[in-house]
C-alpha cells in the first residue's frame, strides 16, 4: 500500500487508496496525531464522531480537555503515551469504526507522540459476523448431525463430530491420524481383506467420482458393526480432502432380517394374511390368499374384503359384528364366517383381526389372519348328520325292539292257541279251519320277518348300480302276488316309457315296488266297480318318474303325513308290520331319489317316486 503524508500547519492527511465498498470509490483512512503533552492534531476533514464528539471541535486542543467526560478513551490515551500500542473498536450511530493508537519513540526511548488511524470498517466486519455465523452454524450442524462425520487425507482422519465418538465408542485422540483400517475387520462382508478395498474407495473418491457403499466397520473395542458410508472429496486451504459420512445400519440390518424372516414364513404359510387401510380397504393380501380365493394381489388392492367375499350365506350377524368391532378399532379372533371364491365356491374360515397402531396409540393398519376351515366344518358337519343318524337309529331300534317283540308274539301265540284247541278237535271240518288260521298267522309272521330282513339289507348294503329294466322288475313283482287274495278282481294297467339305459340299484327298486303295489293290491276296494291298479314309469337320461295309483282305501287326511314313519299302520284293517312304507322311504333315499303321496281317503291313492339315473357314476 502506498501512502503519501503532507504537512500543512498543523495538518496531516493521509490519502489511501483502498476501496470503498459502500460507494465504491477510494476509502479515505482518518489519522490523526498526539504528542507527548496530549496536544490533538488530526487530518482535514477528520471527523471526530469517530470519537463520539460533534463535528467542528477543533484541531490542537488537549486530549484530555476533549475526553474528559471519556475515562476509558483517556485510559486508552495515557497507555498509548506510555508505550502501548492499542487497537480498539466503537460503533457509532450504526458505524463501527477500528481505530489504532500506536506510539513512536526517540532515540532515547522515550515516547514522542502517538499515531492514530481510524477507519470505517462497517461492511468488513458485518462479513466477518456472517462469516462467524456460518461456521457456527456448520460446526453446530457437524456436531449434533446423528451420523458419523469426518474430514480425512488419502490415509489418516483429520476431524470427526461427536456422532463419530459416540458410534467407534473411542475418544477423539483414539481416533483422529488413524486409519479406516484400525476401526475396520479383516475382512468384509464379501471376503475381500479391508485392507485392499478401503483404498480402492479412497482412491476413487479423490478423483471426484463420489463413493456409497455398505461397509463392516469395528468399534474401538473391536465390536463389529454394519454401516453406511459415503465419501466426497473437497477442497480446504488449497488441499484436497474427504468428508466421510458413516451411518451405524445395525439395527435396521437386524430389522430388515427380521423382516424377511417374516415374509418368508407370511409367504410360505397356508393360512390367509391380509393388510387393510383404516377405511378397510386391502393393502396387501400374501400368496395363500390368491391359492384359496383366485384373486390376484392387483386384483384386491383398494377392495374392501366384505364387498369381495361375501356371499348369500355368509352369516349376516357375524359381518354386522365385525364391520362395528373394525369401526371401533378394536381386534377379535375365532370368529368362523363363510367366504366365497372368485369362481363362487363357498369355504370356511377363523378370522383374526388386530389393529395396528402408531407411537400415539392412532390406528394405521389393520393386518387379519384366515385359516381354512372348510374341512373341518365339513368334518364337523358330517359329525354331526352321523349324530342325527345315530340317534334316529336308537330311536327306531327302540321302536323296532317294542313292536318286533309285539308283532312276533301275536302270531305264535295265536298259533300256540290253536295248538291246544286242535288237540281236543275231533271234526275234521273244524281241524281244517283251524289249519287255515295257522297258516295265516304264519305268512303274517313271514312278512314281518321279510320286512325285517328288506330294512336290514337296505340300511347295511352299499348301493350298487347297474343297468335295469322297469317292465322286468314290475311284471315280476305282480308275479309274486299272483296268487294273493282278490288279486285277480283288481284290473291292472302297467304303462313304462324307457328309451334309454337307466342305471341304479336294481335290490332297492324291488323293495320301491314290491310294497307300494302290495298295498295297492291288499288295500283294493272290491266294493267298487272298477277296483284297479296303475303302474305308470316315464325314464330318459336324467330320472325316472314312478308313479302308483289305485283307487282302494286310500288314507285318512290325518294319517298322511305318518304313512312313512316305522310301525305306523293307517288302515284299521291293516294286517301289516307298519314297515312297508318307512322301508320304501328309506330306499328311495338310498338312491337319491324323492317319494310323495297324494291321498282322499274312500277315493284312493297316489304314490310318486323321482329317482336319478345313475349311467354317468356307474361308468366313472
Amino acid at each position: 500500500m502506498k501512502e503519501e503524508v503532507f504537512r500543512n500547519d498543523s495538518e496531516i492527511v493521509v490519502t489511501n487508496p483502498v476501496s470503498n465498498k459502500n460507494s465504491g470509490g477510494p476509502l479515505f483512512v482518518e489519522t490523526f496525531l498526539i504528542d507527548e503533552d496530549g496536544i490533538l492534531t488530526y487530518s482535514k476533514g477528520f471527523d471526530l464522531a469517530c470519537f463520539g464528539f460533534k463535528p467542528g471541535s477543533s484541531s490542537g486542543l488537549s486530549v484530555f480537555d476533549l475526553f474528559q467526560e471519556d475515562l476509558i478513551l483517556l485510559d486508552i490515551v495515557n497507555r498509548a503515551l506510555n508505550g502501548e500500542a492499542i487497537t480498539t473498536e466503537a460503533t457509532i450511530d450504526g458505524i463501527t469504526y477500528a481505530t489504532s493508537f500506536s506510539p513512536v519513540f526517540d532515540c532515547n526511548g522515550k515516547v514522542k507522540n502517538v499515531v492514530g488511524v481510524s477507519c470505517d470498517i462497517t461492511e468488513s466486519k458485518k462479513a466477518s459476523e456472517t462469516v462467524q455465523k456460518s461456521e457456527f452454524r456448520l460446526r453446530t450442524l457437524f456436531n449434533s448431525a446423528h451420523d458419523a462425520i469426518f474430514t480425512m487425507n488419502r490415509s489418516t482422519f483429520l476431524d470427526c463430530n461427536e456422532a463419530t465418538l459416540r458410534i467407534f465408542q473411542c475418544t477423539r485422540d483414539q481416533i483422529i491420524g488413524q486409519t479406516p483400517i484400525r476401526f475396520s475387520p479383516l475382512r468384509q462382508s464379501n471376503g475381500r481383506l479391508s485392507e485392499e478395498v478401503a483404498p480402492e474407495k479412497i482412491a476413487a473418491a479423490f478423483k471426484g467420482e463420489p463413493q456409497f457403499f455398505e461397509w463392516r466397520h469395528t468399534r474401538y473395542d473391536g465390536t463389529p458393526f454394519e454401516a453406511e458410508v459415503s465419501l466426497n472429496v473437497f477442497h480446504h486451504d488449497g488441499e484436497q480432502q474427504l468428508q466421510a459420512i458413516v451411518r451405524d445400519i445395525s439395527e435396521r440390518k437386524r430389522t430388515d432380517e427380521t423382516n424377511k424372516k417374516l415374509a418368508t414364513v407370511v409367504n410360505a404359510t397356508t393360512n390367509i394374511v391380509l393388510l387393510v387401510d383404516v377405511n378397510g380397504e386391502i393393502n396387501w393380501v400374501n400368496p395363500a390368499f390368491t391359492r384359496l380365493t383366485g384373486y390376484t394381489l392387483e386384483e384386491v388392492v383398494g377392495k374392501k374384503p366384505g364387498s369381495l367375499l361375501r356371499g348369500p350365506k355368509t352369516d349376516r350377524i357375524t359381518s354386522d359384528f365385525i364391520r362395528e368391532k373394525f369401526r371401533a378399532g378394536l381386534g377379535f379372533k375365532n370368529v368362523e364366517i363363510i367366504n366365497y371364491t372368485k369362481t363362487g365356491g363357498e369355504y370356511w374360515v377363523s378370522i383374526e383381526v388386530q389393529p395396528i397402531r402408531d407411537a400415539s396409540g392412532k390406528v394405521v393398519q389393520w393386518v387379519a389372519i384366515e385359516s381354512d376351515i372348510t374341512e373341518r366344518k365339513a368334518t364337523q358337519q358330517a359329525l354331526l348328520d352321523r349324530n342325527e343318524e345315530l340317534i334316529k337309529i336308537n330311536t327306531e331300534l327302540d321302536r323296532f325292539v317294542y313292536s318286533a317283540s309285539h308283532d312276533l308274539r301275536a302270531p305264535i301265540a295265536s298259533l300256540l292257541g290253536l295248538v291246544e284247541v286242535a288237540r281236543l278237535e275231533k271234526d275234521m271240518d273244524n281241524m281244517t279251519f283251524m289249519l287255515d288260521m295257522q297258516e295265516k298267522s304264519l305268512l303274517r309272521l313271514d312278512r314281518f320277518i321279510k320286512d325285517i330282513v328288506d330294512h336290514s339289507r337296505n340300511t347295511r348294503l352299499p348301493v350298487e348300480c347297474e343297468k335295469v329294466s322297469f317292465e322286468k322288475l314290475v311284471h315280476a313283482t305282480l308275479e309274486q302276488f299272483q296268487y294273493m287274495e282278490n288279486v285277480s278282481k283288481i284290473r291292472k294297467m302297467i304303462s313304462i316309457d324307457q328309451s334309454q339305459d337307466f342305471y341304479t340299484a336294481p335290490s332297492r327298486l324291488e323293495i320301491i315296488f314290491n310294497n307300494l303295489i302290495s298295498n295297492s293290491l291288499k288295500y283294493a276296494d272290491l266294493r267298487k266297480d272298477d277296483p284297479c291298479l296303475k303302474v305308470l314309469i316315464k325314464s330318459n337320461s336324467q330320472s325316472a318318474e314312478i308313479r302308483v295309483i289305485d283307487n282302494g282305501e286310500g288314507i285318512p287326511k290325518d294319517s298322511k303325513d305318518k304313512v312313512f314313519d316305522m310301525f305306523f299302520r293307517a288302515s284299521a284293517n291293516g294286517t301289516g308290520s307298519g314297515l312297508g312304507l318307512y322301508i320304501v322311504k328309506e330306499a328311495v333315499q338310498k338312491i337319491g331319489g324323492t317319494i310323495r303321496v297324494e291321498s282322499n281317503y274312500g277315493i284312493g291313492s297316489e304314490f310318486v317316486v323321482i329317482i336319478p339315473n345313475r349311467n354317468t357314476e356307474s361308468q366313472d
